[in-house]
């Protein structure tokens, strides 16, 4: 009996493992400044060759689906913002520009049990060598909200709203038919800033130290 569970502690342990995303840096800075370390909502110029990994329960081990590298073209992609697979979003994140890493991502952060493609069947474990090219920081959003909130009491009234729409059109004398209802998401007659889902700038407007 002991021995079975031995054994079935051992079997559950490698699949907790298995499913794991692993980063292993193998060249390249390993420290750096903000500016040249990848953070979620940073431009990436990617180098990377996709294959399936040697843990894959699924298709052609060490079968190479993809390469920037052989098409001599650097990949470009935004990172953290759902635009590439979760195991990328996630496993760039903290590397250094110029760093060279092996990503091991499980399927439920690759192509999970739909796959991709020929080559990528479902509940394929993935491999992916990357190097990280470029990096760029894009300049924050500027923030309607701090523009449209005049009194600068961390929320939008109807009153202010219809002020900024006036600017542009002098002659509208209401808001738009369902504005407020759509943005007003508890609806206490006021918008605030997590409700506003225009520009408003990663982080809610500072108020001034007393």
């Amino acid at each position: 009996m002991l021995s079975r569970l031995v054994a079935l502690g051992i079997v559950l342990a490698a699949t907790a493992s298995a499913a794991e995303l692993k980063v292993t840096q193998y060249d390249g800075p390993t420290e750096c400044d903000e500016a040249n370390k990848v953070k979620s909502g940073d431009l990436l110029g990617m180098h990377y060759t996709g294959t399936i990994d040697e843990s894959s329960a699924t298709g052609v081990k060490g079968k190479q689906f993809d390469s920037s590298r052989v098409r001599g073209v650097v990949f470009d992609t935004k990172i953290g913002v759902g635009a590439v697979i979760p195991g990328w979003d996630q496993g760039l994140i903290g590397l250094c520009k110029g760093a060279k890493a092996i990503l091991v991502i499980p399927p439920d952060m690759g192509y999970g049990e739909k796959g991709a493609g020929d080559d990528i069947p479902g509940g394929a474990t993935l491999n992916f060598d990357v190097e990280v090219m470029t990096l760029t920081t894009p300049p924050e959003e500027p923030s309607l909200f701090a523009e449209l909130d005049v009194n600068e009491d961390d929320r939008l009234s109807p009153a202010e709203v219809l002020a900024f729409f006036q600017k542009r059109n002098p002659d509208m004398m209401a808001l738009p038919e369902g504005l407020m209802e759509n943005e007003d998401n508890d609806k206490d007659g006021f918008i605030s800033w997590d409700e506003f889902s225009g520009p408003k700038g990663k982080t809610p407007p500072k108020k001034d130290e007393l």
